[in-house]
């Protein structure tokens, strides 16, 4: 490793190269076995919490569509009353994900008392084990267990919003000669 600094726009080596070896604070304490369970939960971990990520804005970008897919509706009067019925029922499914997935933040508004959301299990096991020094906690892996089946099946009904009734709605909208709405492909011919 080399150590420069820069002044003045004028870059200047200070000091010579030198070799170093970087080691974790308490990292000694830890067996190899700790060690390699510790990286590889680590690693789930971070593959879960991209995941949930991914999801919330997945489900944020849903509520953003569903307020302009309304706008567009009250614009087509002989789509929306159709129509509307499809997008109370995806805008109530996305809620109902978006809850199990943050929590319900109405009740915590009101400082009710909220079961831990699939994100708040992830949050609390990154923020423990941040600066672990043994293998991961029980109660770690447990959330991680929890954390990880409920994901997988909000992820399936998030999937089938956006994939499956989101879709039709907006092939609905297409058809009907709405106005475009973000997310959506406009269809064109000279016809």
């Amino acid at each position: 490793m080399r150590l420069f600094q820069k002044a003045d726009g004028v870059v200047t080596e200070l000091a010579a190269a030198q070799n170093f070896k970087v080691v974790a604070d308490g990292a000694a304490s830890l067996s190899a076995a700790d060690r390699g369970a510790q990286e590889e939960f680590l690693r789930k971990v971070a593959r879960l919490y991209r995941a949930v990520s991914g999801a919330l804005h997945t489900a944020d970008d849903v509520e953003a569509r569903l307020k302009a897919i309304r706008g567009a509706l009250r614009e087509t009067p002989a789509a929306e009353k159709q129509l509307s019925p499809a997008a109370d029922s995806i805008e109530q499914k996305n809620r109902e994900v978006l809850r199990a997935l943050r929590g319900d933040a109405e009740l915590q508004k009101r400082n009710e008392p909220v079961p831990s959301s699939i994100n708040d299990r992830v949050q609390a096991i990154m923020e423990g084990e941040r600066f672990a020094m043994t293998k991961p906690t029980q109660t770690h892996l447990d959330d991680y267990t929890i954390a990880g089946a409920e994901f997988s099946e909000e992820l399936g009904k998030l999937r089938a919003l956006v994939e499956v009734d989101l879709a039709k709605l907006e092939k609905d909208m297409e058809a009907a000669g709405a106005p475009w709405t973000p997310g959506r492909v406009p269809e064109w011919s000279e016809k």
